[in-house]
Parts: C-alpha cells; structure tokens; sequence
C-alpha cells in the first residue's frame, strides 16, 4: 500500500484549503484581479459602443435631417425672393428657427467628447470653463501642475460634469466647490453643493456608470450626501503626471 507524503498532500489540498479558510493564495488573488479588469474593461467597452451607436443615430434621425430641411428651404427662399418676397421671407425666419435647433441639437450631441479645452489645456482649465457655464455658483481650486493621462482627464472632467448636472437637476444646489488635488501617487476630486443631500447610488443610475468609470482606473468613489444636504463626493485616481 503507498503512502502519500505530507508535503505533497498539502501540495494538493492547499488551493482548497486556502480558498475555504478565506486566505487567498497570491496565484488566486491575482486571478481574482485578472477577472476584475476583464470585468471593468468590458463594462468600459460597451459603454463607449453605446456612446458610439448614439452619436451615429443622433446624427443621422436629428441633426442631419435638420440641416436637409435647412437647404432645402433656403433654396427655396432663393428663388422666391423676386417673386414672392413675403413667403421667401417667412421661409428664411423658419430657416433660421431650424438652425438654432440644430446648433443646440448638436451641443447636447456632443455631450460625452472631449471639449477642445480638455485637449489643449487639460483637466483644470477645461473644468474652469464648465463652472464658469454652469447655472450653478461654483469655484474651483487647484494644484495640479502637470498633465495627467488623456483618459483619467476624460473620466474626470465627464465625472465633475455629471455631479454639477446632478446638483443642479436633482438636489436644487446653488452653489458648488470643485477642489483638485495630487501627490506623487493620486489625484483626488472634491466636489461639494449646498444642495438638499440625500444622493443614492442605484445600481442603474448615473452614480453607479461613474462608479464603474473610475474602476477601470482603480478610481473610487465615496458620497457623503445626509437628508438635507450638503452632498460631498470625492474621485480619487492613482496615476502619474506626464
């Protein structure tokens, strides 16, 4: 009859052992890890697909159907203007309606690219130009000297944008401090509202989608938003200037 030696008997058991007493062997949390950016990377993916599919559909059913209409009725104008001066007139009022349409059509199109700012100037000049055109008071501070990587700039800037669209949208705030900070190793982002508190993180809400936009990252998110207010979030990313 053989025996098997102790060494190699815990050889063999220790991947189950380990798993069962809740110790996770280096090899299985490195899996673990594995699995988690497999997760994020999806989740980013698909949500840069959908965003993809909209600006496609969007331009195809709104604003390029407006700018048709737009031709077509000043060319119509045109040849009306020495024969009937006083249609061709009313064609180019409604030709005009239909391009403020189509500009502020395209302005909510473009929600979710990058502003040229945020290209030339990065995170702290572009967030600078959004609180100057938000409803909102809002003041920002900075102390970031350096540029970071052109996707952490992105997922920040959409992140602050949607907590100021929040603020205003849901929690009524008129006012609103935006802090940016770093070390050598994090970039941390405050963003405070004097709005009336109570911000949930529904797994299908907005909170939730920066949640896991900050993940891919190894970002995090923390909400501190008490019944009443005021709501606090703070974005921290680790990454390194370039």
């Amino acid at each position: 009859m053989a025996f098997v030696s102790a060494p190699y008997a815990w050889r063999c058991v220790q991947p189950v052992a380990v798993r069962f007493l809740g110790c996770p062997s280096p090899a299985l949390a490195l899996a673990d890890r594995v699995d988690e950016l497999t997760a994020q990377r999806a989740d980013a993916t698909v949500a840069q697909a959908a965003e993809i599919r909209r600006i496609e559909r969007d331009l195809h059913d709104g604003a390029q159907a407006r700018l048709v209409s737009l031709g077509l009725s000043l060319a119509t104008a045109e040849k009306l203007m020495e024969t009937d001066a006083v249609k061709a007139r009313a064609l180019m009022r409604d030709a005009r309606a239909v391009a403020a349409a189509s500009l502020t059509e395209l302005r909510d199109l473009v929600r979710g690219i990058n502003p040229p700012v945020l290209n030339d100037r990065g995170l702290v000049d572009a967030v600078s130009a959004l609180a100057l055109d938000s409803p909102l008071e809002a003041v920002v501070s900075a102390d970031l000297r350096l540029r970071l990587d052109p996707p952490i700039e992105s997922a920040l800037y959409f992140g602050i944008a949607e907590l100021l669209t929040n603020a205003v949208k849901h929690a009524h705030a008129t006012r609103a401090r935006i802090s940016i900070a770093q070390d050598d190793t994090t970039i941390v982002v405050d963003v405070e509202d004097d709005g009336r508190g109570g911000a949930g993180d529904r797994p299908d809400g907005g909170l939730a989608g920066l949640r896991r936009r900050l993940a891919v990252f190894d970002g995090t998110l923390e909400i501190t938003s008490p019944a009443g207010g005021p709501t606090s979030v703070r974005m921290m990313v680790p990454c390194e200037s370039l």
